[in-house]
Parts: C-alpha cells; sequence; structure tokens
C-alpha cells in the first residue's frame, strides 16, 4: 500500500491490476504507477493498493493457469482484506487495470458490485481475447508491411485462426497456456452488468487495442446509448501505456513521455466520483 499517513480521514483506496504475461509485475510497472498514481492521488488523499498476479513477485501461484474469473476473485479478496483496515473508507474501494487489467475491471465491477464502488480500465478492450489478438496482428501487418487497414485485418484474422489451433495442440504452459486458457473470453456479458461509475480509457495510436474497434463494441452492446454510469476517453496522440507517440511509432518506447492530459483525466474523474469527508 502506498497512502499518505499524515492524512487522518478515511480514505478512499484504489487497488491496481497490471496487464498479461510475464512481463506484467509491478517492478515492470513501476513508473507507471508512480506517474498516474503515486506521485499524482496519494496527496489528494488516496491510498494504493498493488499485489502481483500469481506466480509473479512475491505472490504464489501460476499466472499463465489463472484464468480472468480468478484474477478478478484476486481482487475481491484483496477489497475484502482492505476492509480490515480502520483509515479506508469500506465504502469506496475502486479498481484500475491496464490492458488485460482492463478487462479484470469489468469482471470484478460486475460479479462484486458490493464491494467495488467504481473503476477505470486504462487500455482494456471492450472486445474479446480473439480479437485483440487481430487488432495486435493487424497493427503489425499495417505499420510494418504497409498493408491497408482492412488488407491487415483479412491476413491477420487468417494468422490468428492458425495460431489458435496450433495453440490448441501445444499449449501446455507458459503464454501459450494462457493464451489457450482465455482465447474464448468475451466481455459483452460483465460490461452490461456493470451499474458502478465506470471510465473507459483509450489511446487515439494504441496498436494493440483499437479505439475505434472498441467504441464500435460498446455501440452493438448500447445501441441507443452509453448508460449513465459509464464514460470514455480517447487520448489524442497516445499509444497503449498512455505516452505520447504517433501512429506507427517503431523508436525507443522508453524514450517516450507519460501523458499529463491522461493523469489529470485519471484524477479528476476519482474526484468526481468519490464522497470527501
Amino acid at each position: 500500500m502506498v497512502r499518505d499517513n499524515t492524512i487522518r480521514s478515511k480514505q478512499p483506496a484504489i487497488i491496481f491490476l497490471v496487464g498479461s504475461g510475464t512481463g506484467s509485475t509491478l517492478k515492470n510497472y513501476q513508473s507507471t504507477t508512480e506517474f498516474f498514481f503515486d506521485h499524482n492521488l496519494v496527496e489528494q488523499g488516496f491510498t494504493m493498493v498493488y499485489f502481483d498476479k500469481r506466480g509473479l513477485g512475491d505472490s504464489e501461484g501460476v499466472w499463465y493457469s489463472t484464468s480472468f474469473e480468478q484474477r478478478a476473485l484476486d481482487a475481491r479478496n484483496v477489497a475484502l482484506h482492505l476492509r480490515e483496515y480502520d483509515f479506508i473508507d469500506h465504502e469506496q474501494i475502486f479498481v484500475v487495470g491496464h490492458s488485460q487489467g482492463g478487462w479484470i475491471v469489468q469482471i470484478a465491477l460486475a460479479d462484486y458490485p458490493e464491494l467495488f464502488a467504481g473503476g477505470i480500465s486504462m487500455a482494456g478492450p471492450t472486445f474479446g481475447v480473439r480479437r485483440q489478438m487481430i487488432n495486435d496482428a493487424a497493427s503489425i501487418l499495417h505499420c510494418k508491411q504497409g498493408l491497408s487497414q482492412q488488407e491487415a485485418e483479412r491476413k491477420a484474422s487468417r494468422q490468428v485462426s492458425r495460431n489458435l489451433f496450433f495453440i490448441s495442440l501445444v499449449g501446455w504452459k507458459g503464454n501459450l497456456r494462457q493464451l489457450n486458457l482465455i482465447k474464448d473470453f468475451e466481455p459483452d456479458a460483465y460490461l452490461k452488468a456493470i451499474h458502478q461509475p465506470f471510465l473507459m480509457m483509450f489511446g487515439e495510436n494504441d496498436p494493440l487495442v483499437s479505439p475505434t474497434w472498441s467504441l464500435q463494441a460498446l455501440e452493438r452492446l448500447f445501441p441507443e446509448s452509453l448508460p449513465d454510469n459509464m464514460d470514455y476517453y480517447v487520448a489524442a496522440g497516445e499509444e497503449h501505456s498512455f505516452k505520447i507517440a504517433p501512429s506507427c511509432y517503431q523508436g525507443s518506447w522508453r524514450a517516450l513521455p507519460f501523458s499529463t492530459q491522461s493523469r489529470d483525466k485519471i484524477r479528476q474523474w476519482l474526484e468526481a466520483n468519490t464522497q470527501p469527508h
């Protein structure tokens, strides 16, 4: 936990959920969490709560055999643990996730409304895993091979179908095992079941999670209009980690600056959806 010990009033808590794979650890997310949360929200009276996925960092278990629903269950258990602390406002526990963690936020809000007051998905898709894999592959084909968006999507769809068939045969451990486990996941039912405040953030130039595809998925789910409890934000000129980068950027990601606009959006949304003491 990261908090300001000098604040005497009860504090809202934010549980952060990392993305996919073995690279998504708290150590590797440190620059992200410090910029967007620790140096942005703690002084405003929020308590930040971090934990690694099963089998990574100091956590027990095996990450690649953990389903999305089990990851959401882990977030639930953390929220229950937070209720043991007197300095935490038990009615204001939020969940924020990046990338794959955004899917987990959707599940946590839908399945545990009695625990979570709201949530933010940072570059989390509103479509399924298979389509996200197509999104990723199509971006590579478009940016590196110069294919049109339509041709890149068609070729990527065939490529992903072949890959998933191969994974079904040999995916026994590691990332292949994880893909075999999550490949059929679709978020529709969870998105429809969310009634708490929910912010979806997308990067305009994100090669992994297209904001266009994401908004199209929302329009399909909610053809009349987006529910009043939901909002979305497309960060202009930003990529998957909410760093400032042009489309098809090929340089060093580490050298890119994080976006102060997206940082401010997170703080403003949280302040608007919490009750001060």
